[in-house]
């Protein structure tokens, strides 16, 4: 009974997500131009995201890892994590700058801070329920689990920025797109294998009851913890 009531959250945050995502293409209040710069950007961002769906299900069948977990993974990180991470965002922005007597530094830092403590929980729960529904228990299914819902998001947070560059013109908005489709070659996907599977080695590892306080696997654990800082 609780894992059917998770999936109907599951669904229903899916649908509230797709519906936010696609408003913006839907109401028409964009022009011919702006849907032309949209049509040119998802062009550039699909040269990571086909390949990068593709290598999933390639290495997906060599690791015998379930295709629903993927599906699960993929899905929570489109259209789960990023609407929430935005609306997260913009309140905790919000909280702070009305809270902060110093705003200068927060300024400065504000995206090195909030991602990992908005960004990072949202996708590690989007990891967390595809392996509740589908259970899975080997390193490399967990990892390329991970890796599907960091892209997931990835791919979400993209085509939010094609929206928001939008404004500044064509090529502000495609240069936009152009770098952060090189940049994909290490970013959410890489933060989220490193911080879901850092905590599944530090629960295993504490399962095992491992007493070495200054075991390998505690220094690699907190390795990857750390990873998703920098």
């Amino acid at each position: 009974m609780f894992r059917k009531l998770i999936l109907y959250l599951f669904l229903l945050l899916s649908a509230i997500g797709l519906t936010y995502d696609t408003q913006s293409y839907t109401s028409g209040a964009l022009s011919g131009s702006a849907y032309g710069i949209i049509g040119l950007s998802t062009l550039i961002a699909l040269c990571y995201i086909v390949p990068g769906i593709f290598l999933i299900l390639y290495l997906g069948k060599r690791w015998q890892v379930k295709p629903l977990v993927l599906v699960f993974a993929l899905i929570g990180g489109v259209f789960i994590t990023g609407w929430i991470a935005g609306y997260a965002n913009t309140i905790s922005h919000d909280w702070v700058t009305a809270n902060l007597s110093s705003k200068s530094f927060f300024y400065r830092f504000e995206d090195a801070l909030m991602a990992p403590l908005v960004e990072e929980p949202l996708k590690l729960a989007a990891f967390l329920f595809a392996i509740y529904m589908v259970p899975t228990k080997s390193y490399k299914g967990l990892l390329l689990v991970a890796i599907t819902a960091g892209l997931g998001f990835q791919i979400s947070e993209d085509f939010s920025y094609i929206l928001s560059d939008l404004p500044d013109g064509f090529s502000y908005t495609v240069s936009g797109i152009l770098g952060r489709t090189i940049g994909a070659v290490s970013s959410h996907w890489l933060y989220t294998s490193f911080l879901a599977m850092g905590l599944v080695l530090i629960w295993r590892s504490r399962q095992k009851l491992i007493s070495s306080k200054y075991s390998l696997i505690d220094i690699l654990c907190l390795w990857c913890f750390c990873s998703t800082l920098a």
